[in-house]
């Protein structure tokens, strides 16, 4: 199991798949639990929710005592291929693209070099998390490149599954932001322009694309 994510690692998606606790922002609780969960491998933002603790503990440490390697960036981890490894790549959350790089596509290559060496297969989410936050914002030009970037992460999976034969690729979101439409564009520009609802989530129905065995269903 794997989990990759633009925003803390502790923030609620990816922590909703190791976690189990009564309040999404309790994020030191969040990171405890991380030593608990049996996770392979995880990259992301919130060291600071892993160190700079009210009850002392340095859970980068425990990790370490746990058998994880624990790196600050991909370039650490370049020439380790095996898990259980934990990269936390900001204090908390990562930068907006295109300031943080390719940071996403590269964590989602890199999560698949390790996490491909089960024999039984493997399962790993990885989050464009900050899409929504440009939702939140009304900013398009957020939101575009947050998709992009995502876009790139979603080719690495594709290329791997492609060649693999034996993996499901599911996109999709837990829900929509911003009630946004587009109202104009121009392909030879490469531009468009949105309109908004809210700055909040809405009921807007999300679409769930799928590539591999199973798309079908």
């Amino acid at each position: 199991t794997g989990l990759v994510s633009t925003s803390a690692i502790t923030h609620a998606t990816p922590a909703s798949f190791v976690a189990n606790q009564p309040d999404r922002g309790m994020y030191e609780d969040i990171a405890g639990d991380f030593l608990d969960s049996g996770i392979d491998l995880f990259i992301g933002g919130g060291k600071e929710h892993f160190t700079s603790r009210e009850d002392g503990r340095n859970l980068l440490e425990e990790l370490s005592q746990n058998n994880y390697r624990v790196f600050s960036s991909l370039e650490e981890a370049a020439s380790v291929k095996t898990g259980p490894m934990a990269i936390l790549t900001a204090a908390i959350h990562n930068e907006v693209y295109p300031e943080r790089g390719n940071l996403l596509p590269d964590a989602t290559q890199k999560a698949i070099e390790v996490l491909q060496s089960n024999k039984e297969g493997f399962f790993l989410m990885v989050e464009g998390s900050q899409i929504d936050w440009g939702g939140h914002a009304n900013n398009t030009t957020y939101i575009v490149h947050e998709t992009l970037d995502f876009d790139r992460a979603v080719g690495k999976a594709l290329t791997f599954a492609a060649n693999n034969k034996e993996t499901l690729v599911i996109v999709t979101a837990d829900h929509e932001t911003g009630g946004m439409s587009i109202d104009n564009g121009d392909i030879s520009k490469g531009t468009l322009s949105a309109k908004y609802t809210t700055d909040d989530h809405t009921g807007i129905m999300v679409p769930v694309f799928a590539y591999g065995p199973g798309a079908e269903a």
